[in-house]
């Protein structure tokens, strides 16, 4: 039990009596209390003269044994080689401060020991900031009016400027306090999640039908497809906005197995389609695409090339070139960025003297559960593929063949299949072919392998708080790495019975959560974030260095629902469904508008710049402009893979024990581009 008290004329927060951190006052402010639930308060400041900066700060006694402010810093941070807000404060000593909006819980910051937790957040769009440090007593929780950002701001790959907001003088200031006692386990942030989402979550709407989504993603598919002189076909990584010609076009002569590319997962959205409406040029579509990864992928036996790139962009000379010197009109807006990255930095070449291409864990796993499902789906369209088959079981030989003796997967290899790069969570990717090997083949050895991979992958999960690595473009904390690891959770259940995976998939699902914006950020009607409707509320922020929301929780949306059937939990239930309304926003129908340019039927953005975070061509609290084919890919295998579409097209109509009513409604974010 938690309560605060005040005693001696302090403000104290107790953990079964014991006091674990204390309320820090301000000169000539008055507080208050207003329980929400049990270990839950709306914290009201009032002051005796308006004033017009205030800090609300709460001091967690001792040095705690994990920090987290959701989606910017788990104890930070420090995994990886990408800039990142490292540690609590910057090189020169100043203490790093958070807009509300870059956390996923607005202005959010969390501490825990062995015998309590406590987190300190603000209401929704009440022009704040957070901050979290250590100091000679403890851990300083701080909300902070206005908003700033201090004492500079990360973007992709590059610092910006430093924030700071205005707001007019006043009297009353409100923060939310949640203090837990412990139940003896670590990263205890679920009771954290579970408050913030039904304080800050509200109902949504489906934006689209299934159906109408489906239509759209198989045109969408259909633009991106293409065929090389040499024979190759495939779908390209996307389509990206190209000032040469004024228009979107796709990103000619690159392709991807899996991640961005996505190829095995659209040429079995096309092969599904072909067997519901008879539609043969999707058939021959698919065939053409599956059967071109493996005649002209294949470097040796079980592994195949993950990526094709045959175009110039390879080929610059990245080490003598300055940004100045760039045609800007012979690249789409997305080469741009790549481009600027590498300028005058030496550059790892292939044998064909392009910039090297590294094949790794992500997209192999990616391909060969792909060629498992490709080959079901022509065995039901009366074709027989055993081809598709071999080549999915060779990879997990291959998986096998290469796997450390403390159960781990390499991330990366070259073109001769050499590894390249060895640590972080991505490889878990390769999991889930294995298990599906070991459940047609009944072969225990990819058993024993797949749950020797998970156990490595899992603990160190349980051990550190996070996963690594599997946002191939960083090379840090983040998400995509743990999404796999759920789905191998859940499959190794499938396969074993043993509810130990089911409890694991759970403290996975809430590692996830971490990553899940709980609010709505309210935009300036001038924001294309605004003009396109979008809504922050059930999209995921990337990783440590890219806080940008995407749409890659929807890899998770059948991965929640199934925590949710075998839990009982609603909850997992209602976020897969946000997840779901969320990431099927800003779908253009063809005739969509944005910034002046007319998108193609079926594309989404990659991603949405909520916060201040940016990149060097598309600036911060707007939307990539780049549109690529895996949030499409994924789309469809929700729909192919869950085929009452009922429960895409309902929404989440409710949040069961919703504290909505409780909350202080916000204003919307002032001066949020400066």
């Amino acid at each position: 039990m938690t309560e605060i008290i005040k005693k001696d004329g302090a403000w104290l927060v107790l953990s079964e009596g014991t006091p674990f951190a204390k309320i820090l006052p301000a000169d000539g402010a008055a507080d208050t209390f207003e329980p929400l639930e049990d270990g839950a308060w709306k914290w009201h400041r009032h002051t005796e003269k308006p004033v017009d900066h205030m800090r609300m700060e709460v001091l967690f006694f001792g040095k705690p044994d994990f920090t987290m402010i959701p989606a910017i810093s788990y104890n930070g941070n420090g995994w990886g080689n990408f800039p990142e807000y490292l540690g609590d404060r910057d090189e020169d000593g100043t203490p790093w401060s958070f807009a509300s909006h870059r956390a996923t819980i607005p202005a959010c910051t969390y501490s825990e020991n062995a015998a309590a937790s406590l987190a300190l957040m603000s209401e929704a769009n009440d022009n704040t900031a957070c901050s979290l440090y250590a100091t000679d007593e403890g851990e300083l929780h701080v909300v902070i009016f206005p908003e700033e950002e201090k004492p500079r701001t990360l973007q992709r790959h590059f610092w910006g400027e430093p924030f700071q907001g205005k707001m007019e003088p006043k009297q009353d200031f409100t923060a939310v306090l949640q203090a837990k006692t412990s139940d003896g386990g670590k990263f205890r942030y679920k009771t954290l999640l579970d408050f913030a989402w039904r304080y800050f979550g509200h109902p949504l709407k489906a934006p689209r039908t299934a159906a109408e989504l489906h239509r759209l993603s198989i045109a969408f598919f259909r633009y991106l497809f293409e065929r090389e002189p040499d024979g190759f076909a495939g779908f390209t990584t996307g389509a990206q906005w190209w000032s040469g010609t004024n228009s979107y076009r796709k990103q000619e002569h690159r392709y991807q197995l899996g991640w961005v590319g996505q190829n095995t997962s659209m040429a079995n959205a096309l092969l599904y389609d072909y067997l519901k409406t008879g539609d043969k040029d999707n058939l021959e579509l698919a065939t053409l695409a599956n059967d071109s990864w493996i005649k002209y992928a294949t470097i040796k036996k079980g592994f195949l090339a993950s990526r094709i790139d045959r175009h110039e962009y390879r080929f610059l000379p990245y080490e003598t070139m300055k940004m100045e010197d760039v045609d800007r009109s012979k690249f789409g807006d997305d080469m741009l960025e790549g481009i600027f990255n590498r300028c005058g930095k030496k550059t790892l070449r292939d044998p064909d003297g392009g910039a090297r291409i590294v094949h790794d864990a992500c997209n192999l796993g990616t391909g060969a559960d792909g060629y498992f499902e490709a080959y079901d789906l022509f065995k039901k369209a009366g074709i027989d593929k055993p081809e598709y088959l071999q080549t999915a079981f060779d990879v997990c030989d291959f998986a096998m063949e290469n796997q450390s003796e403390d159960g781990s997967f390499a991330k990366s290899w070259d073109y001769k299949g050499d590894l390249v790069s060895k640590d972080g969570t991505i490889g878990c990717f390769l999991i889930l072919p294995l298990v599906e090997a070991y459940k047609r083949s009944k072969d225990k050895k990819y058993l024993d392998s797949a749950v020797r991979a998970f156990d490595f992958y899992y603990q160190g999960l349980v051990d550190q708080g996070f996963t690594t690595a599997g946002a191939l473009d960083t090379y840090s904390i983040d998400k995509e790495s743990a999404s796999p690891l759920l789905r191998n959770a859940l499959r190794l259940y499938d396969v074993t019975g043993d509810e130990k995976y089911v409890a694991a998939g759970e403290k996975i699902g809430w590692y996830l959560c971490t990553w899940m914006m709980h609010f709505t950020v309210n935009y300036p009607e001038n924001c294309l974030i605004s003009k396109i409707g979008f809504d922050t509320f059930g999209s995921t922020s990337v990783s440590t260095p890219h806080q940008a929301l995407d749409h890659y929780a929807l890899r998770d949306v059948l991965s929640f629902l199934r925590l949710s059937e075998l839990t009982g939990n609603v909850q997992w239930k209602e976020r897969a469904k946000a997840f779901w309304c969320n990431a099927s926003q800003g779908i253009s129908d063809g005739t969509l508008y944005v910034n002046q340019r007319l998108r193609p039927a079926g594309a989404q953005d990659e991603a949405v710049f909520h916060t201040r975070w940016g990149r060097r061509v598309s600036p911060a609290f707007g939307l990539s402009q780049w549109l690529p084919a895996w949030p499409v890919a994924f789309r469809m295998e929700n729909l192919r893979w869950h085929e009452d579409w009922s429960f895409f097209d309902e929404g989440l109509t409710k949040i069961e024990g919703s504290l909505a009513d409780k909350a202080t409604p916000g204003n919307c974010i002032a001066d949020m581009t400066k």
